[in-house]
């Protein structure tokens, strides 16, 4: 008995840390989102200049200077850079709103959590498919985790209701 309420509060607990996550992430998302549809995107190049001219990020020839270069031109298309940044705000305020109700402990939320978290996911492991990125492999492994554990509360949630 002791055991099974111990499990019981792991996976209680994980599911906290879990949805922790995906209420701060929700924040970097949405900034991000709200980062690449606005004009801000100029002002990212003229720090990266500042700093590469005081040696920070180094040369053009060193390599951390030429990845981050690389991927701020890379965003320098107009579609991709609104694609990215709608992709980036839609994704951030779902998962902010379903985030909070999830830690209100709202019912409801579960399965549109976990219906959100599998239309992701099919598109992610497109995307993983056709263009591999560390960062992404990373974040589908969170979501199948964390769409295990939102099972695991909904179920342990729907008993207690029961029982009451």
């Amino acid at each position: 008995m002791m055991t099974r309420l111990f499990k019981r509060k792991v996976w209680h607990e994980l599911f906290e840390a879990g949805v922790a996550l995906k209420g701060i992430n929700s924040v970097w998302q949405i900034l991000g989102g709200l980062f690449l549809l606005t004009r801000l995107h100029s002002w990212l190049e003229y720090i990266l200049v500042f700093f590469s001219r005081h040696q920070l990020l180094g040369g053009p020839e060193d390599f951390l200077f030429s990845f981050v270069s690389s991927q701020i031109h890379r965003l320098d298309i107009v579609s991709v850079r609104t694609f990215v940044g709608a992709y980036l705000l839609f994704h951030g305020i779902l998962n902010a709103f379903l985030a909070y109700n999830l830690y209100r402990n709202r019912l409801w939320s579960y399965p549109v959590m976990m219906m959100f978290i599998i239309i992701f996911l099919v598109y992610q492991s497109y995307r993983l498919v056709h263009t591999f990125s560390l960062t992404l492999l990373f974040i589908t492994i969170f979501d199948i985790a964390f769409l295990v554990l939102t099972w695991h509360e909904y179920k342990a949630q729907k008993e207690k209701l029961a029982r009451s």
